[in-house]
């Protein structure tokens, strides 16, 4: 195991796609949280634009940034977690490398694990990185206005990132069984698209993709109240289920 991870690590730190993927789960949540709060609270806005950004003008600075926060990095660890997780299993077959697996010394399953270890390394380290420079601002900023509260909300904030950021490994389960990873990537934009539809119909709550990003406030304090732990559970748990499929459709898969 610990030589699987050595190489799958080696493969994913030389990754355009993990750099790219790191810079924007890392910078662009706190940037745009930062700049939205601001933007809405120092800028007379008329028309569409102003209902918009009326509700960042409530509550203290440091609860509005964290609020846009949640909003904006559930959706962007689901994407980056996605595309990187379908990136390690789909480029053995992109880049033609899945042959030398069949003469490795290192099992597939091992190899499985690995990624996916890695993958929820990453991903947690990122989501940590976002919530704490986010944080880190608006106590800059606001210094009095960072309450209990406010910490509070930053650990909601980082729970329901952290699991749409498992979330996106089911997705290497498609890119395994389509041999790469552009039908998997397919799979999780119209994943994404029927979630939305789900959560307007008023099934969110039990919608996987849709019930973090509602407990960390993305539908409202209203919506948000009406997802509990049974909901966190079964998205965890769908996760878990996926990634298991992911490493045992890798094991058992074959060249022909």
């Amino acid at each position: 195991m610990t030589g699987a991870l050595q190489l799958e690590w080696l493969k994913f730190r030389r990754s355009l796609v993990a750099r790219v993927a790191t810079t924007l789960a890392v910078l662009a949540t706190p940037v745009f949280a930062v700049g939205a709060v601001a933007l809405a609270r120092n800028t007379p806005m008329q028309g569409p634009m102003a209902a918009k950004f009326e509700p960042l003008t409530h509550g203290t600075l440091n609860e509005a940034q964290l609020a846009v926060a949640g909003q904006i990095l559930a959706v962007v660890m689901l994407l980056t977690g996605g595309f990187v997780s379908t990136w390690m299993f789909g480029r053995e077959w992109a880049d033609r490398t899945i042959g030398s697996l069949f003469a490795n010394a290192v099992t597939r399953r091992a190899i499985g694990w690995a990624k996916v270890t890695i993958i929820v390394g990453w991903a947690l380290v990122c989501v940590s990185a976002a919530v704490a420079l986010t944080t880190a601002a608006g106590a800059i900023i606001a210094p009095h206005g960072f309450t209990a509260a406010v910490r509070q909300q930053a650990y909601v904030v980082w729970g329901a990132s952290a699991i749409m950021a498992l979330l996106g490994l089911p997705f290497a389960c498609v890119a395994v069984v389509t041999r790469g990873y552009l039908g998997a990537i397919g799979v999780l934009i119209g994943t994404t698209a029927i979630s939305q539809i789900l959560a307007a119909v008023g099934v969110g709550r039990w919608t996987p993709y849709v019930a973090p990003p509602m407990w960390a406030g993305a539908g409202g304090p209203e919506q948000a109240l009406l997802v509990g732990p049974i909901h966190l559970i079964w998205a965890m748990a769908f996760a878990a289920i996926g990634t298991y499929a992911a490493v045992r459709a890798f094991a058992h898969a074959r060249l022909d």
